[in-house]
């Protein structure tokens, strides 16, 4: 009770004024429709800017969240997009058998990527707990990644598209005219397109895709003509590919398991051996 007592004959004065003050500026709202609009316009204003800051720091917060939405979402479309082949496939038209390739889409991030070897490899936070298994290809949203080699229970090692021990089968998405994709140990941007007869109508800015041979379904992007030349050895083109998926800043990705890829293998393992005996035979 002194110390309140002491404060009032301290700041009594004060706090009168401020009282008095405050009582003055809610008569003049009041009273004057003019300073009404101009202190509710104010307070609508600065009450606007703090839900904003507010919103955008609650944002940030749930980025990783909405992330994981975006990457559900985007299984669910490839999903759709797969069925649609398949109903494609299904009509007599169709006989490609890229198009009855079923696939499985499991998103991933990228946790470890390098980038200035020539056998570059990068890590997936997912492992064989979550139905990662070697040979899976992977995407980002721009395009072919790579292709897994080591599994864990919760990681997956990845063959990155940057490594020269890793050629991909891709084609002309205009002329359907089929190559291999092989870098070169130089650039993470650029790679180099083999194999694409002279006779075919190759222009910059031309897309490339997968054909739907190897890990990856058909069309998915690999890159862009940025130039190309003619080899003098077999006059087919060499072609300088601008690659489509961003490797520096590669974080979002999903690894594809083509379901029936061990029942075609064995198929044709089996095939093989059978070839290869007849040959002996003789």
């Amino acid at each position: 009770m002194r110390n309140l007592s002491f404060l009032l004959q301290k700041f009594g004065f004060i706090l009168l004024f401020l009282l008095l003050e405050g009582a003055a500026f809610f008569l003049i709202l009041q009273r004057t429709n003019f300073q009404k609009v101009a202190f509710l316009n104010s307070t609508n204003e600065l009450t606007g800017q703090v839900y904003s800051y507010y919103g955008s720091f609650k944002e940030y917060f749930y980025l990783q969240k909405e992330n994981q939405m975006l990457a559900e979402e985007n299984v669910r479309l490839y999903s759709l997009i797969q069925q649609s082949l398949r109903n494609f496939a299904a009509q007599p038209k169709g006989t490609d058998s890229s198009y009855r390739q079923v696939f499985t889409y499991t998103p991933c991030k990228v946790i470890n990527n390098s980038l200035s070897k020539s056998q570059n490899y990068f890590t997936i936070d997912a492992g064989s707990a979550q139905g990662i298994k070697p040979d899976m290809g992977i995407i980002s949203p721009g395009g072919i990644a790579g292709v897994v080699r080591g599994v864990s229970p919760n990681f997956a090692v990845c063959m990155s598209v940057l490594n020269t021990n890793f050629p991909v089968s891709v084609q002309t998405r205009k002329q359907k005219e089929a190559g291999t994709l092989i870098w070169d140990g130089q650039s993470p941007v650029y790679s180099k397109l083999i194999g694409i007869p002279n006779h075919v109508n190759i222009q910059v800015g031309d897309t490339i895709e997968t054909t739907g041979f190897s890990l990856f379904p058909e069309g998915i992007q690999a890159g862009f003509v940025a130039g190309y030349k003619i080899d003098p050895d077999d006059g087919s083109y060499i072609i300088l590919l601008r690659l489509s998926t961003s490797f520096t800043s590669m974080r979002q990705v999903y690894a594809l398991d083509y379901i029936y890829k061990r029942e075609q293998k064995q198929l044709e393992d089996s095939v093989a051996v059978d070839i290869a005996n007849i040959s002996n035979d003789e």
